[in-house]
């Protein structure tokens, strides 16, 4: 299996933010959070974009 790593983009967003609901999906409580503070933390003027 070949397996590239590369910095998130834009276009990247909502698949990621799927991914991380899917993965938290009442793991540690019924629901999750995890994918929301996903989409806040990228709107935080401390991350860095590329």
């Amino acid at each position: 299996m070949t397996m590239t790593l590369r910095s998130e983009e834009e276009k990247d967003f909502r698949a990621v933010e799927n991914l991380t609901r899917e993965a938290f999906w009442n793991l540690y409580r019924p629901g999750c959070s995890e994918h929301y503070v996903l989409h806040q933390f990228r709107r935080s003027p401390g991350v860095k974009r590329t």
